[in-house]
């Protein structure tokens, strides 16, 4: 004899797993657009922080930059060799930090914040590299993720 209710429970993931991340983040109550501008201004207020230690030791300072190929979203510098890229990726439910560095702007670190739990399950096949990847963090706590790895050329 089958059993339906087994059955429909296995078609519900399924149909869950094919839901988008931006309509599960909704219906968790969360709203990437507005999360991500959270973020923004939190890695502003940080680096004001990092910048006054970093001027009291007469280093170079963290500073916000327009570029056009990069437009909506966040890159920041340290001195002239260090390029970090902040960008949401609301289909996706993640917010990815990416820093550049010399030689050519080659990719040194990259890290992936995801908004939810499912967002990181459904994203990583078992094969796929090892990445970083932080699931559940605050505003505050990407903020300061982001601007320590800019000043270490690295993420943890």
């Amino acid at each position: 004899m089958i059993n339906y209710g087994v059955l429909a429970d296995r078609i519900n993931g399924l149909v869950q797993a094919g839901i988008p991340a931006r309509k599960r983040l909704a219906r968790n109550g969360i709203d990437p657009a507005a999360f991500y501008e959270s973020v923004k201004a939190h890695v502003e207020e940080e680096a004001e922080k990092a910048n006054a230690e970093l001027r009291k030791r007469g280093l170079s300072t963290i500073e916000r930059i327009f570029i056009p190929s990069f437009l909506g979203k966040l890159s920041l510098t340290f001195g002239t060799a260090l390029l970090c890229t902040v960008e949401l990726n609301g289909s996706k439910g993640r917010v990815r930090a990416v820093i550049f560095g010399p030689p050519n702007r080659d990719e040194i670190s990259r890290k992936d914040f995801f908004l939810i739990p499912e967002a990181l399950a459904l994203q990583y096949s078992p094969t796929d590299e090892p990445q970083k990847a932080a699931v559940g963090y605050s505003p505050d706590r990407i903020a300061a993720e982001i601007v320590s790895g800019l000043l270490t050329g690295k993420f943890a």
